[in-house]
């Protein structure tokens, strides 16, 4: 009597078919981790991004805000020559004048005190200002939109604030 084998014999060929599946199966783990790894990246560089115009917004703001609530004694509303908004201080020193102003996607602020002239950037090339618009809001009181962009990634955000006029007011 022949006796039984109680195990089976392996059958030809399905080492090869386990091998390709596992290969087939290690490519399309691969290619999820990419895309997925690709997508945080780009989100991650939208977020800094992000933080980097809010960053350029608060600097800006906080420097507008000392400048024209507690330095100036009086504020004027005025286009320069391209028609842009621009914001015309005279302030609380002698005979020192400011003119905040945007030119070539940076905000900059001149300063005049008697016969010197200064003028210097408040924004940088790689958060650009785009635009800088200036709205009266009452006798004392300065609305400030700004339009900021990331020079990387092209991403553009709108701010805006109100400014009170502690120690001035709005001339027409």
């Amino acid at each position: 009597m022949a006796h039984k084998c109680c195990y089976r014999e392996r059958k030809s060929g399905t080492i090869l078919l386990e091998l390709n599946f596992l290969l087939m199966m290690i490519v399309f783990v691969s290619g999820v981790c990419c895309n997925s790894t690709h997508m945080i990246y780009k989100n991650c560089k939208m977020i800094l991004a992000d933080i980097e115009i809010a960053r350029a917004f608060r600097y800006t703001e906080s420097i507008l805000r000392r400048e024209l609530s507690y330095n100036t004694a009086q504020a004027r509303l005025s286009k320069d020559f391209n028609g842009r908004d621009q914001i015309v201080c005279q302030k609380t020193f002698n005979n020192v004048r400011a003119y905040w102003y945007l030119s070539g996607k940076i905000l900059y602020r001149k300063t005049i005190k008697e016969t010197t002239t200064g003028i210097n950037p408040f924004s940088g090339p790689e958060i650009q200002v785009v635009d800088f618009i200036t709205v009266p809001l009452g006798e004392a009181k300065l609305g400030i939109i700004m339009t900021l962009k990331d020079t990387e990634t092209g991403l553009e955000r709108r701010k805006s604030f109100t400014l009170l006029l502690s120690n001035s007011s709005l001339a027409s």
